[in-house]
């Protein structure tokens, strides 16, 4: 059975035609490097997983996941500055 909302393709663009902006904020987010998924999100100096069922992880860096969109493997080897 199809999804009722497209997988994330390309960035959404404001009617003017620039990119939008995300606010600025301490914590920042990482995305898969084929497909944009949102893996996790940093904060303070630990990642912040969550997964299906409410399963939600803090680890430390190294951090290494496969995307459960593309099944690509990505690597964040410190928190981004």
């Amino acid at each position: 059975m199809p999804t009722p909302f497209p997988s994330r393709q390309a960035a959404q663009t404001s009617w003017s035609g620039a990119a939008t902006t995300k606010p600025t904020t301490h914590n920042s987010e990482w995305r898969c490097t084929r497909c944009d998924k949102l893996l996790g999100v940093c904060r303070d100096g630990r990642m912040h997983l969550r997964f299906a069922r409410g399963h939600e992880y803090l680890v430390g860096f190294p951090v290494q996941a496969t995307c459960r969109g593309c099944g690509t493997l990505n690597n964040a080897t410190a928190p981004a500055r």
